[in-house]
């Protein structure tokens, strides 16, 4: 019998579906934007399982676009207060946390029992997001990841069995983590038309100083987006578009 608080996905959603997410878990590294966002609407959806993984606390510059960022949650870990956010909308959700983040020693045990991956590391770990692709890739799981873009989104959705994240960003399966550290995720892997606001010069900028300028509605787009690709190939309904392919969305 469905609970009360998941009868209004009924109509949208059949009672097998909704049974399915209660015992679907998914894995999300990273919970400050995207990761944060995936996870609340994953919550209030139904979905069952919630590993969640990050290594940073909540600063006062988060408060701006980050799920459980407020401020009576500066200073706290980031996995601890979005788990106890989830658990005041889902009581019964299980939750794991990872509160070191994802790296080479935990990453298969992170995945291990996920039925699908979110990629939500910061920009800046792209080392770390190799790793988890690697080990999600030796698992047969679907990884996917999304990015905001001003008053828009991007969505991307790695295949176990489609183009991998070294082959779609330019750099060989071999090259090992430690010769990693340092890059990052080209701009232009997220989308060919980037707000006009984000002009070269900007980018090589915040890049160098580690500084994205993000807004709140960018911020909920993807997630939206993602979930909403991510709960629909669960349910067997709509497979998502698979890099090189990408969905996007934007206002500007």
């Amino acid at each position: 019998m469905i609970k009360e608080q998941f009868v209004r996905n009924i109509g949208i959603m059949t009672e097998k579906e909704v049974e399915k997410l209660h015992r679907t878990t998914i894995a999300i590294a990273g919970c400050g934007c995207i990761g944060g966002f995936s996870a609340e609407l994953l919550t209030r959806m139904g979905i069952g399982t919630l590993i969640l993984a990050d290594p940073d606390v909540f600063d006062v510059s988060n408060i701006n676009r980050q799920c459980a960022a407020t401020h009576e949650t500066i200073g706290q870990q980031k996995v601890e207060a979005l788990k106890n956010h989830l658990l005041s909308i889902n009581p019964e959700l299980e939750v794991q946390c990872y509160s070191k983040g994802v790296n080479e020693s935990n990453v298969h045990s992170f995945v291990e029992g996920a039925d699908y991956v979110i990629d939500a590391i910061d920009y800046f770990a792209f080392p770390e997001s190799v790793v988890l692709h690697r080990a999600a890739r030796k698992k047969d799981l679907f990884v996917t990841t999304a990015v905001a873009l001003g008053f828009g989104t991007s969505v991307l959705t790695f295949s176990p069995l489609g183009m991998n994240l070294e082959e779609y960003v330019g750099i060989s399966e071999e090259t090992s983590i430690a010769d990693l550290q340092g890059q990052t995720f080209p701009p232009n892997g997220y989308s060919q038309s980037l707000p006009s606001y984000a002009t070269e010069e900007k980018i090589t900028a915040w890049i160098e100083n580690q500084t994205i300028p993000t807004i709140s509605v960018g911020q909920a787009l993807g997630p939206g987006a993602l979930v909403s690709q991510l709960v629909l190939h669960l349910l067997d309904r709509k497979n998502p578009p698979i890099v090189p392919e990408r969905f996007q969305l934007q206002f500007e």
